[in-house]
């Protein structure tokens, strides 16, 4: 049968689903290692399952479904409506672009939530059924997660609609990294600690406050009517330390790719690139995580200011792994560091 007789698949109607099918399976052939490494993340942050307080944290979100709706639904429409905007200022450059018939702007921008929801859902479901929580707790918390990142994507939509994510100018990145003056002995020594400040301002630029302003209107709408402004005031706090501490670990994954391929004809080791790169990160981490603490302590006693820190111990050395393994992994393919892992993390 000749190549005009075949009949066009599902595929052949939207190229750009079939250029990521070919860049994932590239992927895959070209780091074998990379699915073990995944599972072995998966496992390692299902570990957590294992100590007592998660379980009781899990329980403790499921009766809560109205907060847990609300965050899900914060994070969906930051992911989708930061997702779209990259795609509409990018998309008009790709090679593809000509192309008619290819998937809308909007249903890439929410691909982003349903492929984050679903990672997320598996660890959940994983995490859950080591601590040895009821299946209606997961149920119920599974369900509410997943009508918030659905309300998440229709809010998004409506927003981009208005033109609501259109109508910002959002300054250059520049204005958010640190410019210190340094003498002119010290312009001809070459020094990779200015390495860590990428992974910092690559942070100040995700947490503006026209972002975050945003994801606190919902959250303190879910908050029950009754309760005291002070409880309300460590709640927003903390949301706002826990989305940091997040974002300080995808900047450094995502500052990590750049950096290497920008330092790819250098003869640089990954353990001092690694160092460099995430030494500043790590130390925001642990003070991210004390302030946190603190926080837990002040506004739910010193039993859940425990579990804190034990949960805070464990999330700043997942991080660390997780970015010293990304830092290292950038590196040794900083040929191709603008690969679709790469941008998956953008």
């Amino acid at each position: 049968m000749l190549m005009s007789d075949r009949e066009p698949s599902w595929l052949d109607a939207r190229p750009s689903l079939r250029v990521s099918w070919l860049q994932w399976c590239n992927l895959w052939r070209r780091w074998p290692f990379a699915a073990a490494t995944a599972t072995g993340a998966l496992l390692m942050f299902g570990v957590l399952g294992r100590i007592g307080a998660v379980g009781h944290l899990i329980e403790r979100a499921a009766s809560a479904p109205r907060m847990v709706l609300a965050v899900a639904t914060v994070i969906a429409t930051t992911l989708v409506l930061r997702h779209r905007r990259r795609v509409a200022s990018q998309w008009p450059l790709h090679w593809l672009a000509p192309l008619p018939h290819d998937l809308a702007v909007a249903t890439r921008a929410a691909a982003a939530a349903l492929t984050v929801w679903f990672a997320v859902a598996a660890e959940i479901a994983l995490v859950s059924g080591l601590a040895h929580v009821p299946a209606w707790v997961t149920v119920r918390l599974l369900v509410c997660g997943s009508a918030g990142v659905v309300f998440g994507v229709l809010l998004a939509a409506v927003l981009s609609m208005r033109g609501m994510t259109h109508g910002e100018s959002e300054p250059p990145r520049s204005r958010f990294a640190a410019v210190r003056r340094s003498g002119v002995a010290m312009a001809w020594l070459g020094s990779l600690r200015p390495l860590g400040a990428w992974p910092l301002a690559e942070t100040r630029y995700r947490d503006r406050p026209s972002i975050r302003a945003r994801s606190l209107i919902l959250l303190l709408l879910a908050v029950p009517m009754g309760t005291s402004g002070g409880v309300a005031l460590a709640a927003a706090t903390g949301w706002l330390l826990a989305l940091h501490l997040l974002n300080l670990l995808l900047s450094l994954v995502r500052s990590a790719f750049s950096a290497a391929r920008w330092l790819g004809p250098t003869p640089l080791r990954p353990v001092h690139f690694a160092v460099a790169l995430s030494h500043q990160i790590l130390i925001a981490q642990i003070l991210g995580c004390a302030a946190l603490s603190v926080i837990v302590y002040v506004a739910l006693g010193a039993v859940a200011a425990r579990e804190a820190l034990a949960l805070s111990g464990l999330w700043v050395s997942a991080a660390g792994t997780v970015g010293a393994g990304m830092c290292v992994l950038a590196l040794r393919s900083r040929s191709i560091a603008a690969s679709v892992m790469h941008r998956g993390w953008q």
